[in-house]
């Protein structure tokens, strides 16, 4: 059976409606017509322009890479550390993303899983760890964030945590390429607004890309990531540069 794109699928719930449209620093240009030319040579001039003219990403106010945000610690408005960020929820059906904390355990092994709001928290580079790891303030002490909800996961690999979606591969739609999800670019309030991807699993280069094209098929291939965005639009897509 054929692949399908899930119409609600798991992967679509990154992108609330919280998450605004693309700003204009991720358009993908349409391949201008040239007469004489046959369509593969007009999408090849295309993406031979675009990797010319290809611009860098930068992030913005208040984004924050799933990466850096995962394993940093969480401090109470005193400064002490009362816990450590274990993973992203990265929400379904609607419902907010929820920032995932270990409290207590060693070495990110054991202790108690529990979910902070993102408007819990305040999320600031860490001046000590400048381009790494930011730091995390919530409004709570080591007491009363043992009283938080319990996190619990229904089904293990099911791509609802950021730590399941990244390291992943997803294929092109309609080929038989794929690419390689490397992280995700999270907004303020936690939703996944961009991918970090590298286009092919051979390069180490890498691009940005809308996550919402993130799809999870259904079908024989349930269960696994789709990237609905065409050659020429990754061609076009700003770079990201590899740390």
């Amino acid at each position: 059976m054929k692949p399908l794109l899930a119409s609600a699928g798991v992967i679509a719930l990154m992108v609330s409606a919280a998450a605004c449209d693309s700003p204009e620093r991720l358009t993908y240009e349409t391949p201008v017509e040239m007469a004489g030319t046959t369509i593969t040579e007009e999408a090849e001039a295309a993406a031979a322009q675009a990797q010319e003219t290809r611009q860098s990403f930068q992030l913005a106010s208040g984004e924050v890479e799933a990466s850096d945000l995962i394993g940093a610690s969480i401090h109470n408005a005193a400064g002490e550390q009362i816990a450590t960020v274990s993973d992203i929820w990265l929400a379904a059906g609607g419902g907010a993303p929820m920032i995932v904390v270990r409290e207590g355990g060693v070495a990110g092994v054991g202790g108690e899983l529990h979910t902070v709001a993102f408007t819990d928290a305040s999320i600031a580079p860490d001046p000590d760890t400048v381009g790494d790891e930011p730091k995390v303030i919530v409004q709570y002490t080591g007491e009363t964030i043992k009283t938080l909800p319990k996190f619990e996961q229904a089904a293990a690999d099911d791509y609802r945590l950021a730590s399941e979606v990244m390291g992943t591969t997803a294929a092109l739609a309609g080929t038989g390429e794929a690419a390689r999800i490397n992280d995700l670019i999270l907004t303020p309030t936690g939703e996944a607004r961009f991918a970090v991807i590298t286009p092919d699993l051979v390069s180490m280069n890498q691009v940005v890309v809308d996550a919402r094209a993130l799809t999870l098929a259904e079908g024989d291939a349930d269960g696994s990531l789709i990237l609905d965005l065409t050659a020429e639009d990754i061609a076009v897509a700003p770079e990201y540069p590899v740390e």
